[in-house]
């Protein structure tokens, strides 16, 4: 177990403030990602009928808007099986998508790994310690 007096010190302070930052830096991170990156995203997905409107009208839209496509794109490069068999994505955009936006795409999805792991563990150590 861990001392009550553990909590009271700076450490644990550092230990709990982790996972919030963590979480400004993975909106911080999207944010960056939907206004740099998600036009030249959604245009390696042209042949796609999910995404190809999305580009046209993308200048037109607001922040919420970017991050819900950035959501959308991400999720469909994370396990793009049921997409393709529902037509939404297009096997070859799958295959022809771009690397360096691929490695983003895969950063983004380790920092979401990173933030639940380390938030699990400071949950779990909170409810340990309490009786």
């Amino acid at each position: 177990m861990i001392a009550e007096q553990f909590w009271y010190s700076w450490r644990a302070f550092v230990l709990l403030l982790c996972p919030f930052l963590l979480g400004i830096a993975n909106i911080s991170f999207s944010y960056y990602l939907s206004r740099r990156y998600l036009k030249e995203m959604l245009e390696a997905l042209k042949r796609s009928q999910h995404f190809y409107r999305w580009t046209d009208s993308l200048q037109y839209q607001g922040w919420f808007t970017h991050f819900v496509m950035l959501v959308a794109v991400r999720g469909s490069m994370l396990w793009p099986g049921p997409a393709v068999r529902r037509g939404f994505l297009s096997s070859e955009d799958i295959d022809n998508f771009p690397p360096h936006l691929q490695r983003l795409l895969t950063i983004r999805n380790w920092m979401d790994v990173v933030l639940l792991v380390w938030g699990s563990i400071m949950y779990a150590l909170l409810k340990l310690t309490k009786h």
